[in-house]
This record gives structure tokens, C-alpha cells and sequence, in this order.
């Protein structure tokens, strides 16, 4: 049997997908298997996936489901020790899976290892994820609370420590079904990573995470309320970190009524937060600007930050 389960799940991916593949082919470490999940797609995944052998397991679905129920539903067929998670939108790099499989080794007691990550699009590499977000390890469930640090492509989960939860995916939520377990596995395990780059996340417009971001912050807080009903003594020992992800979950969903011509309403959703730099700036520009013109102003700041390239191709 494999080491390692590598979860590809697909919808319509052909244009990206067989560099996601073929950066699986090239590792260093070579015991595993691809479980491609193919979530009814109608152009030309099927092809491209089974083009590979038979080092790729390929299942279809008859209909489209959430993305949470064809991860479990490619788990369920994965005969790996370890599990990880491709986007086929999404590469690693050559050596990912042997730096990371030697750290959980060298810790059993690990649910999950990750790694840094490097953003890129079109033009080239923008920057990298632990530039934007300072990486935690250890018992790490209230810090994971107010920062989500994890890239999903970095994940490689120990199958064994999975099958202890309740469920996996959670399979109501569309956007954020991946923090969700990360959350509920850092509540009872250690985590750790390794902090060089060993993914590349591609940010392009037509991705899903950009196309629904303002389902974030309702799926956030459906999250939270699941996660306090499973752990109830969370709000006691995590409330800190509980509030800030309340505020959070207000910030964007003030955002959203903002987008909306609302701007009445952001400002109220502004006024539960915790005031900061960020709330202000949004709450004072919401009564001189519309949403789209200050979203320029956030997208203007941060490619400055990034040395005058913009994340859109």
C-alpha cells in the first residue's frame, strides 16, 4: 500500500490541471497514490487524470456535490498511512512531501504537518504565505481561532488521527470546510510545519475563494457556533481568541453590506468589532466612498507592499 494519499478533488480543472499532476510525479519522495475525484466535471479533467496510469485512482461523481463531501468521499477511498490535499489549481514543489513526512516521523504525535507557501499568478511569484501570517506549532487551537496561517495545499494530515474525529469535512460548508477540521484536529493534537516554501498557490480571478469571499464570514461564524456545540468549554479557555474571530466574522460581513450600498449597516457590523487600524480605516471611508473605490484603494496598498506587482493576472 502507498505511504501517501495524495486528495486530488476536481470540477472543471483541465486548464490547470496537469501542472498540478505533473508536480506530484515530480517528487522526491515517490510512495504514493493520486485519488482523483472527479465532481462531474464536463470538459476535459477525465482525460488528463486518466492519462497518467494507474498511479492515479480515478472516481466520478454522477452529480456535483460540495467540496467538503468529495473530499471525504476521496478519503473514504485513500489506503494511505498519510493524506494530503492538491487543488488542481495548485503545484508543489519537487521536495514537499519528503520534508515534511521526515517531520512526521520524527513526531508521531503530530495530526498534521504544513509548510510556508508561495502565492504566484500569471506573472510570476508574488510573495509568500508566512510573509503575511506568522505560523504556530505545537498546541495551537486558540491562535488558529484569531488567524487562519494554514494554506490548504500544504496539508499532510496523519490518516490515523483523522479517523479519530466525529466527522472530516464538514459537508454544509462551501468555503472555510478545510479550517473547520484543521480546527477541530488542533483542539485535541499538535501540529507543526516546516517553514521553507514547498507549495505555490495560484491567485487567479476565476478561482472559487475569490469568486465566494463574502460567504467566509457566514460559514465563519456557523463554524464557531458548531465548534462551541463540540467543545463546550471553549468560550472559557479560548474566549479571547473566540472574540476575535467574532470580530472577524463582523468585519467582513461589514464589507459585504458595504458592496451592497449599505453603508449604514457596515458601520454597525464595524461598531461590534474591537477598534484597530483596519476597522477604522473601513468604518471612517465608509461614509465618504463606495466599497469598489476603498477594495481599490486595500488592492493599490497591497501591491505597493508587494513591490508594484498585483495578485490579478
Amino acid at each position: 500500500m502507498p505511504l501517501v494519499s495524495v486528495i486530488i478533488n476536481c470540477l472543471n480543472g483541465e486548464l490547470y490541471l496537469r501542472e498540478a499532476m505533473d508536480s506530484v510525479f515530480a517528487q522526491t519522495f515517490q510512495d504514493w497514490e493520486i485519488v482523483f475525484w472527479d465532481n462531474a466535471s464536463t470538459d476535459s479533467s477525465a482525460d488528463i487524470a486518466r492519462s497518467y496510469g494507474d498511479r492515479v485512482r480515478y472516481f466520478k461523481s454522477e452529480t456535483t456535490s460540495s467540496l467538503g463531501k468529495a473530499r471525504n468521499l476521496a478519503i473514504s477511498r485513500a489506503r494511505g498511512e498519510y493524506v494530503a490535499l492538491l487543488d488542481c489549481d495548485d503545484l508543489w514543489l519537487p521536495w514537499k512531501l519528503e520534508k515534511q513526512l521526515r517531520l512526521l516521523k520524527e513526531h508521531p504525535d503530530l495530526a498534521l504537518c504544513y509548510s510556508n507557501s508561495m502565492f504566484f499568478n500569471s506573472r510570476g511569484d508574488l510573495y509568500d504565505h508566512f510573509s503575511q501570517v506568522k505560523p504556530k506549532r505545537g498546541m495551537v487551537f486558540g491562535h488558529l481561532l484569531e488567524d487562519n496561517f494554514i494554506s490548504s495545499e500544504t496539508m499532510v494530515f496523519r490518516r490515523e488521527l483523522l479517523d479519530t474525529l466525529d466527522y472530516m469535512f464538514d459537508e454544509a460548508l462551501t468555503m472555510v470546510m478545510d479550517y473547520d477540521l484543521t480546527l477541530r484536529l488542533a483542539y485535541r493534537y499538535p501540529i507543526d510545519y516546516v517553514e521553507e516554501a514547498l507549495s505555490k498557490w495560484r491567485m487567479h480571478e476565476g478561482s472559487e475563494s475569490n469568486k465566494k469571499r463574502f460567504l467566509i464570514p457566514r460559514e465563519n461564524n456557523l463554524m464557531l457556533e458548531k465548534l462551541t456545540h463540540t467543545f463546550p468549554g471553549i468560550k472559557r479557555e479560548y474566549g479571547g481568541s473566540v472574540s476575535v474571530l467574532a470580530d472577524n466574522v463582523n468585519y467582513q460581513l461589514g464589507l459585504e453590506k458595504w458592496d451592497e450600498g449599505n453603508a449604514r449597516e457596515a458601520r454597525r457590523r464595524f461598531r461590534r468589532c474591537e477598534l484597530n487600524k483596519k476597522v477604522m480605516a473601513a468604518y471612517v471611508a465608509s461614509y465618504f466612498i463606495p466599497f469598489v473605490q476603498f477594495d481599490k484603494m486595500k488592492e493599490n496598498l497591497k501591491t505597493r507592499i508587494l513591490g508594484g506587482r498585483s495578485w490579478k493576472s
